[in-house]
C-alpha cells in the first residue's frame, strides 16, 4: 500500500471515529451517554490509529528521526512551549478578533468532564493521539513529501484550527504549526503527542481543581 493511500486511511478512520458517537446516539436513544460513546470510540479510535501509523511508510520527515531520549526531552518541554504558545496566540487572538480567552469546545469538556469523570481519557489521551497522527503525520508528514513544508504546515494546522470550531482560530493553528515544527524537528509523531497530551493535561487539571 503507498503512503498517500496509507495516510488516507487514517483520516478517513478518524473522520468515522468523529461521527460514530453522535450517529449511535441517535440511532439507539443514548443521548445521554454521548460522552461515554465519545470516550469508547475515541479510545479505540486512538488504538486503531496507532496500529495504522506503526505500519505506515515513513515519510520524509521521518527518515532520520531523533534518538529516544531527544524525543522524550522535546516532548516534555514541548508541553509548556505549546502552553505559552496558545498564551501569546490567544493575545494576538483578542487584539485581532477581540474574542474572550475562554474557550467554549474546553468549557463544555469541562463541565461535562466533571460529571462524567471517564471523559478525561478521551481529552488527555485519544484526542491527543489521534490528531497528531492525523494531522501532523498524514496531512503535514504525507503533504511535506510534494509541496513546500511551509506550506504543508499551513494546510494542517488551518484544518486541524477548524475541527476545533470554537472560533480561535488563530490560537489552534498556532498551537498547529508549533507542533509540526516540533515534529520535523525530531522526525518522530511521539513527541508531539507527548508534547499535545501533556499540555491537554495540564489544561484539564487547572479547570477541575479550580
Amino acid at each position: 500500500m503507498t503512503l498517500y493511500k496509507q495516510n488516507f486511511r487514517i483520516i478517513l478512520t478518524y473522520l468515522i471515529v468523529l461521527v460514530l458517537p453522535s450517529a449511535c446516539a441517535q440511532l439507539f436513544k443514548l443521548t445521554p451517554q454521548i460522552f461515554l460513546l465519545t470516550t469508547i470510540f475515541d479510545l479505540l479510535g486512538a488504538l486503531g490509529l496507532l496500529l495504522f501509523n506503526r505500519r505506515r511508510t515513513a515519510n520524509s520527515l521521518e527518515y532520520h528521526p531523533a534518538p529516544l531520549k531527544t524525543i522524550i526531552m522535546w516532548g516534555i518541554s514541548g508541553i509548556l512551549l505549546t502552553l505559552l504558545v496558545q498564551v501569546l496566540a490567544g493575545i494576538v487572538d483578542h487584539l485581532i478578533f477581540k474574542n474572550s480567552a475562554n474557550s467554549l469546545n474546553t468549557i463544555t469538556l469541562m463541565t461535562a468532564m466533571r460529571q462524567q469523570p471517564w471523559l478525561i481519557l478521551a481529552v488527555t489521551i485519544a484526542a491527543p493521539v489521534m490528531e497528531e497522527i492525523v494531522f501532523r503525520g498524514a496531512i503535514f508528514g504525507g503533504l511535506s513529501g510534494t509541496i513546500n513544508p511551509l506550506w504543508a504546515a499551513l494546510i494542517s494546522s488551518l484544518l486541524f484550527s477548524l475541527l476545533h470550531q470554537d472560533g480561535h482560530l488563530i490560537i489552534y493553528a498556532a498551537i498547529g504549526l508549533f507542533l509540526c515544527w516540533l515534529y520535523r524537528k525530531t522526525g518522530s509523531l511521539y513527541t508531539t503527542i507527548i508534547s499535545h497530551a501533556g499540555m491537554n493535561l495540564l489544561v484539564t487539571l487547572t479547570y477541575l481543581l479550580r
